[in-house]
């Protein structure tokens, strides 16, 4: 069975450097899961969800409220703030190495493959940043030329990952192309982890797709009964613009949407949930192509017999 990269030791403690990961398509259980091996191991968890890392977004991402558990990099940016994989990967490292000095276990949990691969693979430099050819495709976007069909050509692998009406993240991804001429992934290659000196035990969760995805059709009508509207129009009235970063999460555009009348109210709970399970086929696409993560399939264990196999990876 794998064992995830070799683990390191601290010279004055007995406590291993090894970082657990959990991670998966959204919906698939990684919170439940998580807090139990957190609770079996003394654990804090850093949330590596691109959606979670904003205040005042707590329904509409499924953040952690009220838990025993520590939880990091929840709720810490405003959602008029922009969050780069660079940025949360320099956070995260120095989280891990905080949990760390207390002598308590850093779990990193989430679905943002984006996140944990800055963390564990390092990124790219700053001269992969031109101003003036992302200015040039900022123009071409807005003059309505097909950018994700232009990646696709480009990067095939990136644009794999990136919604077609992501033009940030669109964008972005050609000017590492064009700055270069080397697709994202080839960035990776030649890069040192901001957490070098960590071992990370990395763990994938996933489920059946049809299963997964009545679970994503039941927890979004569960939000929306749970409030989510409210919660959409609370951060509008103090002034977040439906244009911010944050907004960009499925299902907060949407509900900008119905309370600008131009979605039915009977249709919302479905184009939300659809628009999700699009982004979860993402994510399992991205997941299973990681083949230094040990896959765990839902279905086929109970959660008890999931936190027992992490658990006891941890302690080999």
């Amino acid at each position: 069975m794998y064992r995830g990269t070799r683990r390191l030791r601290h010279l004055s403690t007995d406590i291993p450097k090894t970082a657990i990961i959990i991670a998966g398509p959204t919906a698939v259980g990684k919170t439940e899961i998580a807090y139990r091996v957190a609770s079996e191991v003394d654990g804090e968890i850093i949330s590596a969800d691109a959606r979670q890392i904003y205040r005042g977004m707590i329904i509409g991402t499924a953040a952690p409220a009220n838990s025993p558990i520590k939880h990091h990099l929840v709720g810490v940016l405003d959602p008029t703030e922009r969050c780069t994989a660079a940025w949360w990967a320099e956070k995260a490292t120095s989280l891990i190495n905080d949990i760390y000095s207390r002598r308590k276990i850093p779990l990193i949990v989430g679905g943002t493959g984006l996140y944990i691969r800055a963390l564990v693979e390092g990124m790219f430099p700053d001269a992969s940043k031109s101003p003036e050819i992302r200015k040039n495709l900022q123009n071409k976007a807005e003059s309505g030329v097909d950018l994700h069909k232009e990646l696709s050509r480009v990067d095939p692998e990136t644009a794999n990952r990136i919604h077609p009406n992501n033009i940030v993240r669109i964008i972005r991804a050609l000017e590492i192309y064009y700055s270069t001429g080397k697709p994202v992934s080839a960035h990776f290659e030649n890069t040192l982890s901001p957490a070098e000196d960590w071992a990370f035990l990395k763990f994938h969760l996933t489920r059946p797709r049809e299963e997964l995805y009545e679970r994503i059709n039941n927890r979004t009508r569960q939000m929306l009964d749970s409030g989510w509207v409210e919660e959409v129009e609370a951060l509008l009235d103090s002034g977040i613009p439906r244009s911010a970063p944050g907004m960009e999460a499925i299902g907060y555009r949407e509900i900008c949407d119905f309370l600008e009348g131009k979605i039915e109210k009977a249709n919302l709970s479905e184009i939300i949930a659809r628009k999700t399970r699009n982004y979860a086929k993402r994510q399992m696409t991205w997941f299973r192509h990681r083949e230094s993560y040990e896959k765990i399939v839902l279905s086929s264990v109970s959660v008890e017999d999931c936190v027992r196999q992490i658990v006891t990876e941890y302690r080999k």
